[in-house]
């Protein structure tokens, strides 16, 4: 008696087919709904990403795997965008498409060069750091960030990530003294964009309850915490300068 008070049954026999039939798809509607929370919603602005880095940008500058990054208003002095023609952007606003191992001016031609997420979807490394110490005279600065701990990410490859040790042995190797080397983004930012790929794989209820509670969480928490846990960078950013020949 007492459990037929406190919990009583409902009339699931008074329901006709058509009801069940409605029950049903409301259910399949709920479960189809997913929260509209993208990669890039974990991710701070480029103008914050840049922040007080924004003053080694000067001069010639070139943004080398430009995409669809717009930089220019992080830019004091002339901008020249820099991408392959099978990259995913807008190429209205590229203005020179080759690849970073071959780019197409003279010696010494930049003051600065800006390579932001870029060098992990390239299969040469070291070529691109060679050609990336050639076009840039002595004294400019490279401004170079790489992903550590994020998931693999096609445009239109993704071939390695860098340890900040890694990244400053890479630049030094290649002719650059190291000038700053820091991680960047919170820890919310790594946690958000591997956890929105772990739940993407989850099946029923389980995955369902996970991206409507635990994703809109950690996205709130990466726009509102700059919390840095070195070893669990998103990513690490080398600020070095181009030593003379």
């Amino acid at each position: 008696m007492l459990g037929r008070i406190l919990v009583p049954r409902l009339p699931v026999e008074r329901l006709d087919a058509k009801q069940v039939s409605k029950i049903g798809t409301l259910f399949d509607r709920v479960r189809a709904a997913q929260p509209r929370i993208g990669t890039s919603d974990f991710f701070p602005t480029l103008e914050d990403e840049v922040g007080a880095h924004r003053r080694w940008l000067t001069g010639r500058v070139l943004n080398a795997g430009a995409g669809d990054r717009d930089i220019s208003h992080l830019v004091d002095g002339e901008l020249v965008n820099l991408d392959i023609a099978e990259g995913l952007h807008d190429a209205s606003g590229i203005d020179m498409f080759a690849p970073l191992h071959d780019i197409p001016v003279a010696d010494g031609h930049f003051d600065t060069i800006i390579c932001n997420a870029v060098l992990e979807h390239v299969r040469n490394p070291h070529e691109a750091m060679a050609e990336f110490g050639r076009v840039l005279r002595a004294g400019g600065i490279l401004y170079l960030v790489v992903p550590f701990m994020q998931p693999e990410h096609l445009d239109p490859t993704d071939f390695q990530r860098y340890t900040i040790d890694g990244l400053q042995e890479l630049a030094r190797v290649h002719g650059f003294e190291v000038v700053e080397a820091d991680g960047v983004h919170s820890v919310y930012t790594t946690l958000g964009w591997i956890v929105m790929e772990w739940l993407a794989e989850v099946p029923g209820w389980r995955g369902w309850l996970g991206r409507w509670t635990i994703l809109p969480a950690l996205r709130r928490a990466s726009l509102r915490s700059d919390l840095q846990v070195h070893r669990l960078a998103s990513a690490y950013r080398v600020i070095a300068r181009r030593l003379p020949a």
